[in-house]
């Protein structure tokens, strides 16, 4: 992985009292046909005081901790799939919904829910919305999430 270097953007003002400190990251970004584009984006906005610029890093770093969390929950999911509880389109709807409807997380069942082709997502959501109790449980979740014209879990 390419080292994410983050910068202070410091503006120096007209006496001591005036300066604002922000914090900057370098960014590549490439296009389809292999072009890349260089630059900075600003990740805090320049700040006046220390006690402003820590509040808003300190909300940076509580939002990705809040990914990573997420992300070790959706890895743990494919490290259960990996030991038999996932997901094979060859299965028929019902039996996809038994294994959908165990997962826990809202988020890892939207993961996997959305990761199967839009064929069998829309055989699945038939099934749960025609033969579940969507007013309780698992199927209360989906329906609540389901969007229909997308045929996908939100």
């Amino acid at each position: 992985m390419k080292d994410k270097k983050l910068t202070l953007e410091i503006e120096k003002g007209v006496d001591e009292k005036n300066s604002r400190v922000g914090v900057s990251v370098n960014v590549d970004v490439s296009d389809a046909e292999g072009s890349t584009l260089s630059g900075s984006v600003l990740l805090v906005e320049k700040c006046s005081s220390y006690e402003i610029l820590h509040k808003e890093v300190s909300q940076i770093k509580d939002q990705l901790d809040l990914l990573l969390e997420k992300s070790r929950r959706l890895f743990e999911a494919e490290v259960g799939e990996e030991e038999g509880q996932g997901v094979n389109e060859d299965m028929s709807v019902n039996e996809i919904w038994d294994v959908l409807s165990m997962i826990k997380d809202p988020e890892v069942l939207l993961v996997k829910f959305n990761s199967m082709s839009r064929l069998k997502r829309l055989e699945v959501a038939d099934y749960v919305l025609s033969h579940c109790n969507v007013f309780s449980g698992p199927a209360s979740i989906f329906s609540m999430r389901y969007n229909i014209e997308e045929g996908i879990l939100e």
